[in-house]
């Protein structure tokens, strides 16, 4: 779990002299203030990541959770989401995001190289001739069918037969019959192509191109944000929590 460790005391609330009903209240107020604050750093993280990321999915935008604060737990934990139906958690594939590096391998990748049809050690980035969907990513689906193509799914049963490939390739339509390739051939790099039907014969595009770095910068600097947050809403909501709870106190005659 990726997890941000804060300073409670933001702005040195708790170092000033309360009276005794404020000392009272104390629990109760920075127990709200806390989970006020840790909801507005998830919302923001929201707001800041379609500036960050190229139209990024929901899973991307809702990567930022919190756990509320109690009586007994006078803190919260703002964290990142480490769980996904489908695909990787944004724990994982946030981090490089965050503190910069080599991308960790995805899950075609590796099915690619266990079949021997990409290089180890090598990623596979999207090549002109990939469709993207929404997010800027290779579609799923064309991923799916290159994979059972090519005869790397993990469950034998999606992997195309031998008739169903003759059947595809006596088809006369533009695209769906992918190849990979290891080495130099020609002009075409290492990767995955897609072999299509012109008007004047056939003819590749590119659909996958192997590169033995896939790296990112840091550029989402959540901890940062999330700090600077705090500081900045903590002390709102502390005096404005405090204030309401000294009210409800003397409405109820504890004065």
């Amino acid at each position: 779990m990726s997890q941000i460790a804060i300073e409670v005391d933001a702005d040195n609330l708790l170092g000033r002299q309360f009276s005794e009903l404020e000392r009272q209240n104390l629990p109760f107020a920075i127990m709200q203030a806390v989970n006020a604050t840790a909801f507005e750093i998830r919302e923001q993280w929201k707001r800041v990541a379609p500036r960050v990321f190229d139209r990024p999915t929901s899973l991307t935008r809702n990567a930022a959770m919190y756990r509320k604060a109690t009586k007994d737990r006078l803190y919260a934990e703002v964290f990142l989401r480490d769980e996904a139906v489908k695909g990787a958690p944004p724990a994982k594939y946030l981090v490089p995001q965050v503190e910069g590096g080599v991308r960790r391998k995805k899950a075609f990748e590796v099915l690619l190289q266990q079949k021997g049809m990409m290089p180890a050690g090598q990623f596979a980035v999207a090549g002109r001739g990939a469709k993207l969907d929404a997010y800027g990513n290779v579609r799923a689906a064309e991923i799916t069918k290159i994979l059972s193509q090519l005869g790397a799914q993990r469950d034998a049963y999606q992997n195309q037969s031998n008739a169903s490939a003759r059947r595809r390739a006596s088809r006369k339509r533009r695209g769906g019959e992918y190849f990979a390739i290891t080495k130099q051939r020609g002009r075409l790099r290492p990767g995955i192509y897609e072999r299509i039907g012109t008007g004047f014969g056939s003819a590749v595009r590119s659909i996958f191109i192997y590169t033995s770095r896939a790296t990112y910068r840091p550029r989402y600097d959540i901890f940062g944000l999330a700090q600077r947050q705090w500081d900045k809403l903590m002390p709102f909501y502390f005096n404005r929590e405090l204030a309401k709870a000294l009210q409800s106190s003397k409405y109820r005659g504890a004065a």
